[in-house]
């Protein structure tokens, strides 16, 4: 069975702390937008929230190099928690634990003009199971 995700966004927020285990966990939310036209003809544009969890080398990548606002690439498992406690008891967290980040370039600067766009970089790193910790 397959469990991933694509998403092209832009970060939101960005949060890395210590795990009980000693290791790293960075956290991104990632903002990705929907446009349509509704039943009326009345463009619209809808936005999604993604929580993108990032452990091991991949988090140290995160938390060094992506900024809010930043454009990026994530690919990574869709996962969920129960919430066991609460006002939200019962009810299921979903996030994305990521095995791939880039940063990439919009391609505009801020005047409108289009820039040349630099050669493709590309921040991987293998994910290794060992790496996600244990809820």
């Amino acid at each position: 069975m397959l469990g991933k995700a694509k998403l092209i966004g832009r970060i939101g927020n960005k949060e890395s702390k210590v795990l009980k285990n000693g290791g790293e966990i960075t956290t991104l939310s990632i903002a990705t937008n929907k446009k349509y036209n509704d039943s009326q003809g009345n463009k619209k544009e809808v936005t999604t929230w993604h929580n993108v969890n990032f452990f091991g080398k991949l988090s140290e990548i995160a938390n060094k190099y992506a900024q809010v606002g930043a454009l990026v690439y994530i690919e990574g498992d869709i996962e969920n928690k129960k919430i066991e406690s609460g006002d939200r008891a019962g009810q299921y967290v979903y996030s994305i634990h990521a095995n791939e980040i880039k940063l990439l370039t919009s391609g505009k600067k801020e005047s409108g003009e289009e820039k040349p766009k630099p050669k493709k970089t590309q921040s991987y790193v293998p994910f290794d199971d060992d790496d996600i910790p244990a809820f």
